[in-house]
Order: structure tokens, then sequence, then C-alpha cells
């Protein structure tokens, strides 16, 4: 990518959520530093930006700018800590904010500039951030849990460099040896204590001196603040209603809308009759734009009921999606050839010499987000033509493109608010585009538009349906020997770079590999083979992406292939693990001792077990259920082990991985995405149902204790939950399910 040493990498995802290391960036990358990136500059109200993370008021207020969506997984709190252990910070005290930086664009720059490296009309804190991240990795955004990950040491060096530039300022200002300074909670003192100065009395004088190109960064032995369970800097204003979601968004001479949206992908607005949407009261606007039609009235309620009013024909799209879509992936797999393949050894040689051969298909359904807070934007487009949007988005970058694209803005700032649920929905651009177009027919006035739950279910980018198709060849001894694979899917990147970035597709989406290409276990001989068929069902980047449908399909038949060898599933993936991973079978070892792993089960209690590597982190997870003679499956623990490498704060991975596990769990249990006469019918959680408190289980986590790069953990403890559950389920009843959701077999959980 030609990437250089002038590039200093601080996270986010690189085209919607494929790893660094999936992309070939050497780690070496993460620990590089760009003078440019720490140039000090003037604040507003007399601030100083010590650089593009830190700044620092004459009050002593520090604001430490996070250029990642706070969604509910802590990200604002852990890289502040990151921060916070070189510049010796208490992230609970009064004077330390955390907050996502504004984002300031000019509207004339373009894409292209964007892949020339050379946007230069951005302004504004992170212009830094924005030029050089952005411009290189063709996308800024929070997903793919690539935001710790990126950030390690760029966050840290942000710190350091801060600290040594206060540390010269402060030695100035007490006429003192710099290298005898004590620093704590921002403030400077002498050796003896006799003189001390904070960092607001010398953020100025600071500001004036050249960052240091070299930084000695904290040892791991040092850390005060990194490993730590530091409470979330986002919970106390949440709590007290202070926190800003984007839903809240106040502005004075406010309106509102929502939109109505052709039920069918790819149909057309043919005709409106709005003459009773009009007539309600409140109603303001009507606008036919496109695809949909947009509603403004005073207030939000409002909106909804004269969107419900109106009376709109459509013209018929060419092709809608299939409403029997499994099968239809079943019939398009048997004549079209596969679009990437990839093998090791002779698999197939290695299947006909097997002592015994295990065959299976493996079905999962296309997936909504279903976030919390509905999708939403507000837009001001004032009437000199610059534009604000507030929006919570997973990345301002796209927010921008929006109006870029909708054209005649001068400058646009961007506004990131809290986040209720993102899961990849919010990497989207799709609902800022009808806030922008009802702000700029009403030019001066911020319009907030909101969209209904149905709109949500049913106009959602979804997670890929797909069939797996495997073989899997034992020794005598039970050795996995060779796996045959073919996956018929859709590609999320096919669907998200046309939508998004107006760019082609890729010819091969390595998504659809994530998992399924390389498994924690050591099999010679093996061939992989993906058909990617195309739909037009919009496909978006859903929690874990390609992991959450190919850990189900590898793990069920590693569990397949332990009960073919007659072997106790645990055992079997000891003994099968590679050997050059070592870091998968500690996971392991410890999985067994924590779960007192004693076998899998039977007579209506069982034990499932899944492994699975993803975004740098390796999960093992055991889930213990009880079903009943009406097949009514009651969930009891869930022991998972995750390995992540240093953990920045255990609270925050502990709490990722719980959600996560649930968030699998609810998918596997209840998730699945209907199509009649190519509309979607779940409109509602009435029909696409969620994991409740009284069902859900027990859960422990466990972290592996290690000095290695971070991992993500915010998407790795999904994917293993729906292996971990049906292969449980198998266990306690002997019936093996083969397609998602499990209700698909006709057991309630």
């Amino acid at each position: 990518m030609g990437i250089t040493r002038r590039i200093f990498v601080v996270g986010g995802a690189i085209l919607g959520g494929t790893t660094l290391a999936g992309l070939g960036i050497g780690t070496g990358y993460l620990s590089t530093i760009d003078v440019e990136g720490m140039t000090p500059s003037a604040g507003e109200g007399g601030s100083v930006n010590l650089n593009t993370w830190i700044n620092i008021g004459t009050d002593d207020v520090i604001t430490i700018h996070v250029p990642f969506l706070e969604m509910g997984q802590g990200t604002h709190t852990g890289l502040a800590q990151l921060v916070a252990e070189e510049l010796e910070l208490d992230l609970a005290a009064g004077n330390v904010r955390v907050m996502h930086p504004e984002q300031e664009f000019s509207a004339h720059t373009n894409w292209a500039m964007f892949l020339n490296k050379r946007p230069q009309e951005m302004t504004g804190p992170v212009s830094w951030y924005a030029k050089r991240f952005m411009a290189t990795m063709k996308l800024s955004a929070t997903g793919g849990s690539t935001a710790v990950v990126g950030s390690w040491d760029a966050m840290r060096q942000a710190g350091a460099v801060a600290r040594e530039m206060l540390r010269t300022a402060a030695a100035e200002h007490l006429k003192a040896d710099p290298a005898g300074l004590q620093l704590e909670h921002g403030v400077f003192k002498t050796a003896d204590g006799s003189q001390s100065v904070s960092f607001g009395k010398i953020a100025q004088a600071a500001a004036k001196l050249q960052p240091p190109s070299q930084v000695a960064l904290k040892p791991a032995s040092e850390f005060k603040v990194i490993g730590q369970p530091v409470p979330r800097v986002d919970v106390p204003g949440k709590i007290v209603g202070a926190g800003r979601f984007g839903i809240d968004v106040r502005l004075p001479d406010m309106v509102f809308a929502t939109v109505r949206q052709a039920p069918v992908f790819g149909a057309t607005i043919a005709g409106v009759n709005d003459e009773a949407a009009r007539a309600t009261r409140g109603v303001i606007d009507v606008i036919k734009s496109g695809d949909a039609v947009i509603v403004i009235a005073d207030n939000t309620w409002r909106a909804f009921q004269a969107a419900d009013a109106l009376e709109i024909t459509y013209d018929a799209p060419g092709k809608p999606a299939a409403d029997d879509y499994l099968a239809d992936i079943a019939a398009r797999m048997a004549k079209t050839e596969p679009t990437q393949t990839q093998s090791q050894g002779d698999a197939a040689k290695a299947l006909a010499a097997s002592e015994k051969t295990v065959e299976a298909e493996y079905r999962t359904p296309f997936l909504a987000h279903a976030t919390l807070e509905p999708m939403n934007t507000t837009v001001l487009w004032k009437k000199d033509d610059t534009v604000e949007v507030w929006a919570p988005t997973q990345s301002a970058a796209m927010t921008r493109q929006v109006i870029e694209k909708i054209g005649g803005a001068e400058s646009i700032k961007v506004h990131v608010t809290l986040a209720g649920g993102g899961f990849g929905r919010r990497a989207e651009k799709n609902f800022t585009v009808h806030a922008a177009i009802a702000a700029k027919a009403h030019r001066g006035r911020p319009v907030q538009l909101t969209w209904s739950r149905a709109e949500d279910m049913q106009h959602d980018v979804y997670r890929p349906a797909a069939i797996a198709k495997m073989k899997a060849g034992l020794s005598a001894n039970g050795q996995l020997m060779a796996l045959e694979t073919t996956i018929g899917t859709h590609s999320v990147m096919g669907s998200f770079l046309p939508r998004n970035m107006d760019m082609a597709s890729l010819s091969a989406d390595p998504s659809t590999l994530e998992g399924i290409a390389h498994t924690p276990y050591q099999i010679s001989d093996r061939a992989l083979s993906v058909i990617e068929l195309e739909t037009p069902v919009p496909l978006g980047f859903w929690r874990s992406v390609g992991h959450s449908n190919n850990a189900f399909f590898a793990e069920s038949m590693v569990d397949e292939c332990a009960h073919a060898a007659g072997n106790d599933p645990m055992t079997f993936r000891l003994a099968n693990v590679d050997l050059e991973k070592p870091r998968h079978k500690l996971v392991l070892e410890a999985l067994r001792d924590k779960a007192n792993w004693q076998g899998p089960g039977g007579n209506g209690k069982g034990r499932g077990i899944a492994l699975h590597e993803s975004f740098r982190s390796t999960v093992g997870m055991v889930i213990d259920v009880e079903v009943d003679d009406d097949k009514q499956v009651a969930l009891k623990r869930v022991v998972a082990v995750i390995d992540c490498g240093a953990v920045i704060n255990p609270r925050l991975v502990e709490a990722q991985v719980q959600g996560a596990i649930l968030f699998g769990l609810t998918a596997a249990s209840f998730g699945r995405i209907d199509f009649a006469d190519g509309k979607v019918e779940q409109d509602n959680f009435d029909g696409y149902d969620m994991l409740k408190l009284a069902t859900a289980p027990a859960i422990e986590v466990h972290l592996m204790v290690n000095a290695e790069l971070p991992g993500g953990v915010g998407e790795p403890g999904t994917p293993p939950a729906a292996p971990a559950l049906v292969n449980a389920i198998f266990a306690a009843t002997g019936e093996r399910i083969r397609q998602l959701p499990v209700s698909q077999s006709g057991f309630t959980v």
C-alpha cells in the first residue's frame, strides 16, 4: 500500500473490518512516530492542542480526543488510559475529559484527493489524523475491533510526546533540572517537593517547543493505569442523562422528520398521494426523493403518524430477493464456478486415504443489526451553505461524503455523538442521506430525521446468508488429515464499496474467508472454494463479519469429527490443535480447567465447546445447556477464555466478551431475516427476538495474561457462541443442528 514511516497508524476499520495483520501490515508500523502528527496548535478559549489528541486549558482541564465512536464498547475509556499512562493522569479526576473530536472538512475536497493522499483543505483538531490515516487507508471508521490494535503505540506516544514537552516547559518555569522533576496527576514537582506547577500554567510555553522525535514509552513493569479496571468515563454522564446520543440532539428551531423507503430493494417511488399526510397536525413538508418519501413535522411522533398516512406506489425492481434464499444459494452453487480457491497439499488424495470421512452441510440466514437506538441524524444546512451534522456514526468521513454528494456545501463539520449500539450498522451512510436532503430543502433549520423500527429492520444492511458443504478425513487414531470446504455466500465488500465509496466491488472478498481459511488446527491437506453470488439484498459489516458464519461451519465440523472418532470434544481439539500456534493450546487448556470439563454430557444435559481466532484474539468457549422433552433449551452457564494479548482494562474486556456472547447466542437462537415477495417480513422485535434476562445464562470470562500486542475484544466473543450452543444441544440430545437459528430445528431457547 506504499505505507512509509511518515504514516502514524492509529487504527480504525480498514475497509470495514479487515485487521491490520490481514492486510500484511507488520506490527512495526504500530510503533512508528510522525512528528507532524505531534505538532502543537491553538485551541479554543486560550487552550492549546499539544498534539492531535491532547488539549490543555489554562484552567488545567485536560481533554483527550479519541477518534473512535463510543457505542457502548468502552473505547473512550480504554484509549484514554493509553494517554493517561504516559501523562500520569487520573481519569476519574474532575479536570480530565474524554471526547470524540469534531471533524471539519472543506466541501471542495474530493475522493480522488483522498486516494492521492493530498486532502490539503481539511482543517480542525484531527486534521493530521484525517489527512494521513484516511488518505492512506481509504476509510476512517470505528469497527473491525481495530481501535486498540492500531492505537496501542500511537496514543501512548501522543501522551509521551506531550509529557516531555511539558517537562521541558516545567523545568524552565521552575528553574530546575527536568530529569529531577516528578509528575503526578497533571502537576510537576521538584525532587524535594518545594515547588510545583500544573499543566495549565505551562501548556502555552510547551506549545512553542519542537516535539521530540524520539520518546521513551513506559515499560509494562511501570504501568499504573494500563491493565487496571478504570471505571468507564462515559457512564457517569449517561447515568444522569448528560451523555448525548444522536437521538438526544436538540437545537434551536429544530424540526423533525422520518422516511418511508421502497419496501423491495431496488424499487423506486412511482407516485405519492400525500394529501392526508399534509393534513396531519404539525406537518411541515413532504419531499419525494428517489426511492423514499421524507416527512417533516414539528415533532417525531407527528412525522411518524403523517408518514403512515402516505399512499405510495412503487416501480418494481428488476430482480427482488428470493423468498427461499437458501434454496436459491444451493441451486446456484451447483452451477457456478468458485470466485476464490485456496489449497494446501492434496485434499482429494488425503480424503481417499482417510480411515473415516465426515460430511455435512451447514446453513446460516441473513441477519439484521437491530441496534437499540434507531437510525438517526441531525443536519443543519445554513443559509450560507455551511453544514453541521450530528450523528452516531462509525465513520465521520463517510458522513462528510453524503453532504458532498448532495452538493452545494461550502464547509462541513461533523459532530460524532454517543451511539446506542453499532455492530457495523453505523458504518453506513444511508441514514444520513435523507436528513441532509431535508435540511438542504429547509436551510437555516436543523432537521433531525429518525427511522422507525420497521424502516430500520426492513432497510438494514444485512449479514450475508451462507451454505457450507464440508468433508473431513480422519486417520485411524483420530487425527484430522484433510478438509474440503465449499461455501456459497454473498460478498459484503461487493455490496459495501459501490454503495458507500463509489468504488468497484472486489474481485475476491477477503471477509468471506475469515475464520475458515485458517483454523486453530493442524490439517495437512486442505481445499477451500468460495462461490460469491450476487444478491439485491444490501449487505453490511455485522459484528465479526465473515467469522460469524465461518466459525459455526468450522467448529460444528470439528465437533462432528470428534464424535465420529469416538473422542471427547475437548480431548480431540487438544490433540489436533496446531502446535505452531501455542496460544491456541494454552486457551484450550485454560478453558478445560476453568470450565471443569468432564465430558460433553447426555440425558438432557450437554456441554458444547468451540475455539476460534478472530481480530488477533482467540476465544475458547464452553456452554452448558439442559434440554427437556419438548426441545426447550435452558442456557445454564457459559465459560469463556480470551487471549487478547496485553489487556488495557480487564473490566472492559470482560464486558465486551459478555456482550458479544449474548449477541451471538441471540442470533443463534432466534436470528433470521425472511422475505415474502422480495420484502423483508420482520419489522420489529416481536418478529426478531432477543435473548432476555430471564433466559440468559451465567457468564464467566477469564483473561489470559501475556505481553503480546493487543488484539480486538469487541467481536471475538461472537463467533464461537453459535457452534458452542449447537454442540451443547447435540451433547444433550444426540440431535445435530446444521442450520441456524436453532428454532429451525424445533428447539426453543
